[in-house]
């Protein structure tokens, strides 16, 4: 007979050690959700994470006991229960149900993942979950004198998801053990966008209770972004740079506000190319711009012309280049761009990237862009988004340096050099 019993947490982790705590490691995860609790007519509620869980009850009416914890830290823990061993041939468990596998460590004699502790890299772990299931699926599928030993497969699943149930214990426990400036620190980047696991390693930092904790949390941050590269030209040094990046991220309108400011405020001499001319009005705007700032513009369609271009802008020291947007899961038009990119051989290729787009775009285009030389992230649309942490999810997937963040549509102001730009401020809001 199975129980099922819901929880009711700020985050996952907590809700999840709550169910541990009363119903033990052989609860199974049914279902996670997020809900709104509180306010006034659905509005000003906190957010909180459902988790639905399920247990057998054992003869008697009762569920299986949790492990009671050690009394004091010095006191030696109680030994680990053994796990069942998995039954032969179930087919391997998806990456997202692996929370939803009792809680348990392996049997003696099966493989165990590397032993890991907070600070241990969930992506590794992650990593070795997915390798493992393919290799399953592939003897699942493989000829019968081709197929390698599912037992030892199937008892390397189990090993690596106790690995994962520690992650997710130790995660929890570390997320509810915050206190003080640290646990605003956790609460509020994770209300900007900024992923849990990176959340709980930026607060774990911070100390709880310290008059500079604030200047530990900036050093921290600018740690993780890492170092950054604004566009650096002297005048009688010709650079080329070119802007590239999905539809409507704002290319065109950045582009304007970096000919502004090298024509302006540095006084050198701009010249600009586009090859969008598929979108409506797209030449006629950056003609406005151009004839505003006394530059000119070459429009281009094909990689050839866009050597000509060149040719008309070699005495300039800035040309900056506007693409068009591109459907980079088109594969026919990132070909396009990718030669049009390899006439024009930029020394810096910006890949342009909204923080007000859905996430798992955003890592696609990040995904997609990058084989093409993109050297640099230029983030907009600040102002147009309460999730700012969107930018710090992508730079842990990427060395590539921030160059520049805008915040608005005004030309040429409403963007900041990101060697000027407070991330401290802008993750944790004003």
């Amino acid at each position: 007979m199975m129980q099922v019993k819901r929880y009711l947490a700020p985050t996952f982790a907590e809700a999840l050690i709550q169910a541990k705590n009363e119903l033990g490691t052989d609860a199974v995860i049914v279902e996670s959700k997020k809900m709104r609790v509180g306010g006034i007519f659905g509005f000003f509620g906190r957010e909180m994470t459902e988790l639905t869980v399920a247990v057998d009850v054992r003869p008697g009416g009762r569920p299986s006991p949790a492990p009671q914890r050690p009394a004091a830290p010095a006191a030696k823990p109680a030994a680990p229960a053994k796990a069942e061993a998995a039954p032969a041939a179930a087919p391997a468990p998806a990456p997202a149900q692996l929370a939803a596998q009792p809680l348990a460590t392996p049997a003696a004699g099966e493989p165990v993942a590397a032993p890991v502790t907070t600070q241990a890299s969930y992506a590794s772990v992650q990593a070795q979950v997915e390798a493992a299931q393919a290799r399953i699926a592939a003897a699942q599928t493989a000829q019968p004198h081709t197929a390698p030993n599912l037992s030892n497969l199937e008892r390397e699943m189990a090993g690596l998801r106790a690995a994962v149930s520690r992650l997710l214990e130790q995660k929890g426990d570390a997320a509810v053990n915050l206190h003080g400036f640290g646990r605003e620190v956790f609460d509020t980047l994770l209300a900007r966008g900024v992923d849990e696991a990176h959340a709980l390693e930026i607060s774990q930092v911070c100390p709880s209770d310290h008059p500079d904790g604030r200047a530990v949390l900036q050093r921290e941050l600018q740690r993780l972004i890492g170092p950054t590269a604004p566009v650096e030209i002297k005048k009688g040094q010709r650079k080329i740079i070119a802007l590239v990046g999905p539809t409507g991220v704002g290319k065109t309108t950045t582009l304007a506000k970096l000919a502004a400011h090298f024509t302006l405020d540095r006084g050198l001499n701009v010249g600009l190319i586009t090859s969008d001319t598929f979108r409506i009005a797209a030449i006629e705007q950056l003609r406005t711009y151009a004839d505003i700032l006394g530059v000119p513009v070459y429009a281009v369609d094909k990689p050839e012309e866009a050597g000509q271009a060149l040719i008309e802008t070699k005495e300039k020291d800035l040309v900056l280049v506007d693409t068009g947007g591109r459907n980079f899961r088109d594969e026919s038009r990132m070909t396009e761009l990718r030669e049009l990119l390899a006439v024009l051989r930029p020394d810096e290729t910006h890949l342009v990237v909204s923080l007000n787009i859905n996430p798992r775009d955003a890592f696609d285009a990040l995904d997609a862009f990058l084989p093409l030389g993109v050297n640099r992230l230029t983030f907009t649309k600040l102002d147009e988004t309460t999730s700012p942490g969107l930018m710090l999810n992508l730079k842990m997937r990427t060395e590539t340096p921030v160059g520049y963040i805008t915040h608005g549509q005004s030309v040429p102001d409403d963007i900041i050099p990101a060697d000027q730009a407070d991330f401290t401020k802008i993750l944790m809001g004003a």
